[in-house]
């Protein structure tokens, strides 16, 4: 089977309704060759490889293998293209290529040590407030304990781009884990999503050291940013103070959420 990848992949509703239907598309697959042909793209924010690392990884667990091939020379930077010249080995062809980060475990340490290796030290140029990468680190830390706790998943898949020309910061973090829908009180998707991100909502009885996803969307619209989450067949955004929400015909399979950060 060979995936064409769009010419243009970017933090909209389309962007993730083409994963969605690349999940559908392959989902029954077992013990193929799936090829992922990037001869057409040239517009790719490197945020999405979450979401792409965590589809491959799902049907490498299948017995599928997985190539990706085609890339462009406009795309070719946020690729780990370097590492095929050393000898990558092609079992692990993908993972060396695509720059996301898996873990497989809520230890809150390898995350740190990912947002402070990996994340801030990629645009020395900027310069960070420090109350402001604070602020950052708690977003994403939340959004990484809910993964593991509420939605019960067994790995979390993080990557994120930096957008030079307006100074902005996109982390994408995705599980396939239960959805907002599995977790909450409400039958409908977006009602689900809508309840999780309120004041006061938690699933936690007590004892809860995290922020809320309703603290992350005060910051959102503070910092003049966006929070986008899409889980099941529900998509869920915030830009600034506004919200907007959509119902896709089809689920993917746990939440994908993207937080974008003004610099």
């Amino acid at each position: 089977m060979e995936i064409t990848i769009p010419q243009k992949l970017t933090n909209n509703f389309q962007g993730v309704v083409f994963f969605t239907d690349l999940y559908h598309q392959t989902k029954k697959c077992y013990g193929e060759e799936i090829v992922f042909n990037f001869e057409e793209t040239k517009v790719i924010e490197s945020n999405l490889f979450s979401v792409l690392g965590c589809l491959i990884s799902g049907l490498e667990k299948k017995k599928n293998k997985p190539r990706l091939i085609g890339i462009q020379e406009p795309i070719d930077n946020l690729f780990n293209t370097k590492k095929l010249v050393n000898g990558a080995a092609k079992k692990d062809l993908w993972k060396h290529l695509i720059k996301c980060q898996n873990f497989t475990s809520p230890d809150e340490g390898a995350l740190s040590e990912y947002l402070e290796t990996k994340i801030f030290p990629e645009r020395p140029d900027i310069s960070l407030n420090q109350h402001l990468k604070m602020a950052i680190e708690l977003c994403v830390a939340e959004v990484f304990r809910n993964a593991f706790v509420h939605s019960k998943c067994r790995e979390v898949f993080i990557s994120h781009y930096f957008s030079v020309y307006n100074k902005k910061l996109f982390v994408t973090i995705v599980n396939k884990g239960k959805s907002f829908v599995d977790i909450s009180s409400s039958n409908h998707p977006i009602a689900a999503v809508e309840w999780a991100v309120q004041n006061g909502t938690t699933t936690f009885k007590r004892n809860h050291k995290g922020i809320g996803l309703f603290t992350i969307r005060q910051f959102v619209q503070q910092n003049q940013g966006k929070i986008q989450i899409l889980s099941g067949t529900a998509v869920w955004k915030q830009v600034k103070q506004r919200t907007f929400s959509k119902e896709y015909e089809k689920a993917f399979p746990g939440t994908i959420i993207t937080l974008e950060f003004n610099l």
